[in-house]
Formats: C-alpha cells, structure tokens, sequence
C-alpha cells in the first residue's frame, strides 16, 4: 500500500492483580490555543465561560464559584446564569447548586453527528482491539490538546479506560505527539515555545525532541511508553482526509504484557487500520 503523504495542516497505575481498568488521567495541560477575539462581545465570552467551567470533575457549582471562576463580579454571574437557565442550557439541583440540563445531552449528540468519520472508525476500532486484545481509542486535535473522541475498550481484566472527552498535552503519548509532529511548523514551534514553560523535562531536551517528531513525521507512526499513565505503552497511526490529517488512532495497553514482538505487530496492526478508516473516508468523498 502506497504511502500517504500528509500535509501540515491523573495518573493511574496498571497491576497484574486488578480486575478493574486503569483511568487515564491527563498531564497538565496548556490553555487552548487562543482565536482572534471578535470585538463587542466581551459578556458572551463570559457567558460562554460560565457554560464551560463545568466540567466531569465539577458537575455542580454554585453562582459564587462559578463568578470566582470566570472572574466576573457576583451579580453579574447571576445574570449568566438567568440567561442560561432561560434558554435551558443550566438548572438548578434545589440547594443552591447549578448544573447543565438534559439539553446539553442533545447538542452532544448534535456534535457527534457531525464527526461521520466516527461512525466509519468504530468498526474498524473495534476489529483492531480484538486482533491486539488491547484498548483502541481515536484522538482528534482540539487547540492545544489532543481530545479522545472515540474508544473501543479491550475486554481484559487488565486493561486501560479512556473517557470520551478526556484531553492530553500534544506532546505527551503516541496519539498527541503524532499530531504535534504533523502541525504546521510555525504552529507546532508556538505551541512547544508555551510547553517549556511548564514541562521541565521537554525544556532540558528541545533537539531530541524535534528529532523525535521529525521520526514521527517520515516513519508515519508514533509510539510512547508511560509518557501519559505510569507503565503503559501505546502506539499511533494517522487517519488521514485526503491529504489532511484527521486524527490517529491509538492502541495502549499495560507494559508488562507487550513484548517488542508484540509491540511491532501491534504497530503494524495499527497502521493497517488507519489506512483501511483513510481510504473508506476516500470512498465517502471525505
């Protein structure tokens, strides 16, 4: 099979004796890469801030820590909250709490729509965990993070969980490295300028690095070892849209049950099943 060519375009510990899967928790990340603010439009960017500051981790809030949160005064919090609970997007839990309503359920589902390619990978996922016995998941590049967007999760008492909407660094594991290394170059050097600042370890190694990602980029796969979850592996694949990157798709599974043997043919696997999701996406004009 030819190879494509690609335009620029927390912690949780896995043992032997566990039936229950390993949560993924991410690193810290970045604040997402900033748009052009649009003028005029300073208290909808709060309003929109106050939505967003509820997260799986904090589901419910109260109007005072929500206006701490978005840095707004407490009678102005109010009045976002009125607004949202107005248009059905919030409610309330009767003790003094807020939280979204069922209504965000559909705009998810409206969300998920619009990701088709979805509907065309899960099969394929799902082929690929029972052929690698390990968990698939496929990741989608959001700003300065790398977004679960899909999971098809091994059967194994042993096994790792990835939530759908769980966000990493871009250049911690498999997945988010193999999209940072397709970045545009100017894109991908404001990004890594802003990582350093926080990451210790990628601010002592900038060359290694760079030629890690160069690797990525010509070999077309990317693999990781606990860069994410203590004593797990992974490796990646590009899915690709024509000559874009769309996403890569990604097996992880505990260290200790992968031997290099394994792991090749893992990564074999892997790049079989992003090629087969690239050229159905070809036949759907995508």
């Amino acid at each position: 099979m030819a190879k494509r060519q690609i335009t620029p375009s927390s912690r949780a510990k896995t043992t032997r004796t566990r039936p229950e899967a390993a949560r993924v928790r991410p690193r810290e990340l970045l604040p997402l890469a900033p748009a052009k603010r649009i003028r005029g439009t300073a208290s909808s960017r709060k309003v929109l801030q106050v939505l967003t500051s509820f997260t799986p981790d904090r589901p419910i809030a109260t109007v005072d820590a929500l206006a701490k949160s978005v840095k707004v005064p407490l009678s102005t919090a109010y009045r976002y909250i009125a607004l949202l609970r107005e248009v059905g997007l919030v409610t309330d839990d009767g003790h003094g709490g807020y939280h979204l309503s069922p209504r965000m359920v559909e705009l998810a589902r409206a969300s998920r729509a619009a990701f088709s390619f979805i509907d065309v990978a899960l099969p394929v996922m799902e082929r690929l965990r029972d052929a690698s016995g390990e968990t698939v998941i496929l990741i989608r590049r959001v700003g300065d993070a790398a977004i679960c967007v899909e999971r098809a999760e091994s059967a194994q008492r042993v096994r790792l969980s990835f939530e759908v909407g769980a966000a990493f660094p871009l250049h911690r594991g498999a997945s988010p490295k193999l999209l940072l290394a397709h970045m545009p170059e100017r894109e991908r050097d404001e990004y890594l300028t802003r990582a350093r600042k926080i990451d210790g370890e990628l601010r002592r190694r900038p060359g290694p690095f760079l030629d890690e990602l160069s690797t990525i980029a010509g070999q077309g796969w990317a693999e990781s070892s606990e860069e994410i979850t203590p004593d797990i592996w992974a490796a990646a694949a590009p899915v690709t849209e024509g000559t874009r990157l769309a996403a890569a798709l990604s097996v992880a599974g505990p260290a200790f049950r992968l031997s290099a043997r394994q792991r090749s043919r893992i990564i074999a696997l892997t790049r079989r099943a992003a090629d087969e999701v690239s050229e159905q996406l070809i036949s759907l004009g995508r």
